[in-house]
């Protein structure tokens, strides 16, 4: 049995990933952002010990990048790096519609085509954040309805890190293509696996030609992230 304070630490350490992974999911911290052990502690009230194991945690993910003097910052991926993450999310999530195809239960179909549509209301109020949200929970859904935990993880660090390449490349007022997911909850509530594979490799596709590499946005502090400590 842990002791209380391995407990409590653990926890910690689970919070800080927790926050940075959400912070990069909603575009909020862009890639080559500083993440000094010292801000970080304080931000968390957490110890730097905790903070660099935290952070060693989110290195080995692929999302955080490990510099000399233990300084961390959020990965920026280079064009190559863009091209294979879209690659392989592209593989990956194809076979996930497939399986929440013949896995998910008519309950779970509905929902999904609720959520699809409070993502188009929000994007049609000007609700960015709002649509954003739910655009990602709407891939993390299907992650869960294909019943293959492997898939499901997978599919999880590959949005991550093509959240980190949409952040660094994506096009000033670039239009999301989130009616996509009306067509690709419609084909997953027929059971077409086929054409929902197709569609999301569509989707995919059309994400990733929206980049593009001369494009940078600029990079936040940590108060303007995670808030003044």
């Amino acid at each position: 049995m842990p002791k209380p304070d391995a407990t409590i630490k653990g926890g910690a350490e689970s919070h800080i990933c927790g926050a940075v992974r959400t912070a990069i999911l909603q575009r909020k911290l862009a890639p080559g952002t500083k993440l000094p052990e010292a801000e970080l502690g304080r931000h968390f009230g957490v110890s730097r010990t905790i903070v660099r194991q935290a952070l060693r945690t989110l290195a080995h993910e692929g999302i955080v990048a490990l510099r000399d003097r233990r300084v961390a910052v959020v990965t920026r991926p280079s064009a190559i790096d863009v091209a294979h993450t879209f690659a392989a999310r592209r593989s990956i999530e194809s076979s996930v519609v497939t399986h929440a195809c013949e896995a998910a239960t008519r309950a779970e179909l509905a929902a999904l085509r609720k959520l699809v549509r409070e993502e188009e209301a929000a994007y049609k109020r000007g609700d960015r954040a709002g649509g954003l949200s739910r655009s990602l929970e709407f891939h993390q859904r299907l992650g869960a309805l294909c019943r293959n935990p492997v898939l499901e993880r997978y599919l999880g660090e590959l949005v991550l890190m093509t959240s980190l390449a949409v952040a660094l490349y994506e096009e000033p007022g670039a239009v999301h293509a989130h009616a996509d997911h009306v067509a690709l909850a419609d084909a997953i509530a027929h059971r077409d696996g086929k054409r929902a594979a197709r569609l999301m490799t569509d989707h995919l596709v059309k994400l990733e030609s929206g980049l593009r590499a001369g494009v940078r946005r600029g990079v936040p502090s940590l108060d303007d992230v995670f808030g003044v400590a």
